[in-house]
């Protein structure tokens, strides 16, 4: 038998203003730095630039009457690197825009958070999968959050061992700093992760997992680290990052359940029926980073091949001009005639050649391996 079903268009109660809703992203640090980012929401769908606010007044205080402003850092980031603060005390963060808009949260105290015993990874049909390890002795932290960022080496296809020189229309050997074959890329993830012991008798994460690096994929095809930031959360912070994710991962299947609306902790002063996306928390930050280098997995086979094969450029001025400087290829090697004088150029495209064409940098990371 089928059953017929009936596809409604969802309509929110909540209407947007026309800025977006104001979003308050970070975290109170007591033994680090504290950044927080502000910005607005987008319609869905609509634009995918997530608009960032500048020019805000940020301030982290105290219910001791201590105040901490944080600085604009470009991006809509506002930060300070260090905070003297104190489980003696709870906190809150004050925020005033340039258009005379201002927001306070609730005070909330500050929480000590565990160290992270161990992340580790396991290599599978699927990939590499990294996990967290953590616990609290004392099982009075439950809720924790994870933030973790990325940075691989990546090589290019080919690598171009000379460059193209403009002003006197020739081939020069590439020096150390002019290398474009080996790159470095970041890559944060925004994804909301939350984890709880609540219901278990000991407060212990084990193995608790943050993502999954695709089969032969680019992030380990030379060597890849990532850093995991650990926060402990009060248990309303956790429901309200909880919500938060679920709605971001149920939007787009009609049997999902509708969105909701999470309460956070953050409420605007000039109009107090605003809406604000964010909530507060302090604590102390702990931090883990780990390597995996490709030499640890066997078979992992990341395909990095040139879409064109390469090409011979003869080695005459006329040839020179239009191949390395008008079309803007790279010259990868020389090609000797059978008799011995230089023949010509192999030569490729710059996006089979050049690593910083694919978002990378040619700066090594200061925390990278010799």
């Amino acid at each position: 038998m089928l059953f017929p079903y009936c596809v409604q268009r969802y309509v929110s109660p909540y209407k947007s203003p026309a800025t977006g809703y104001l979003v308050v992203d970070g975290y109170i640090s007591g033994n680090g730095a504290t950044q927080y980012s502000l910005t607005r929401t987008i319609p869905l769908p609509g634009d995918s630039t997530i608009p960032v606010v500048t020019g805000a007044s940020v301030q982290v205080e105290g219910s001791d009457g201590s105040t901490y402003p944080l600085s604009e850092l470009g991006g809509g980031q506002y930060g300070i690197n260090s905070m003297p603060l104190s489980t003696a005390v709870r906190y809150r963060l004050r925020i005033g825009l340039p258009g005379g808009e201002s927001y306070l949260s609730d005070f909330v105290p500050y929480k000590p958070t565990p160290p992270i015993d161990s992340v580790n990874w396991v290599y599978n049909s699927n990939g590499v999968t990294i996990y967290v390890n953590t616990h609290d002795p004392a099982n009075s932290t439950r809720y924790y959050q994870w933030r973790f960022d990325q940075t691989y080496e990546y090589h290019s296809a080919e690598a171009t061992g000379f460059i193209y020189v403009p002003s006197t229309n020739s081939i020069a050997l590439r020096t150390p700093a002019q290398d474009v074959y080996t790159c470095w890329k970041d890559e944060k993830v925004t994804n909301i992760i939350v984890g709880s012991s609540a219901k278990l008798a000991q407060d212990e994460i084990y193995e608790y997992p943050l993502l999954t690096i695709p089969l032969n994929s680019q992030p380990l095809s030379v060597e890849y680290s990532i850093l995991v930031t650990q926060n402990a959360l009060s248990d309303s912070g956790y429901y309200f990052l909880q919500q938060m994710a679920q709605n971001n991962q149920s939007l787009g299947s009609i049997f999902d359940a509708l969105p909701s609306q999470p309460g956070g902790n953050i409420h605007s002063l000039t109009n107090p029926d605003e809406q604000v996306i964010g909530f507060v928390q302090a604590g102390t930050v702990q931090q883990q980073r780990i390597f995996i280098s490709n030499q640890q997995l066997s078979n992992w086979i990341y395909l990095n091949r040139c879409g064109d094969p390469d090409r011979i450029i003869p080695n005459d001025p006329d040839s020179i001009y239009f191949y390395f400087g008008a079309e803007g290829l790279n010259p990868l090697y020389q090609n000797f005639g059978p008799t011995g004088p230089l023949f010509g150029w192999y030569a490729n495209e710059p996006g089979c050649t050049d690593c910083t064409l694919q978002g990378g940098t040619t700066q090594k990371p200061s925390f990278w391996p010799n």
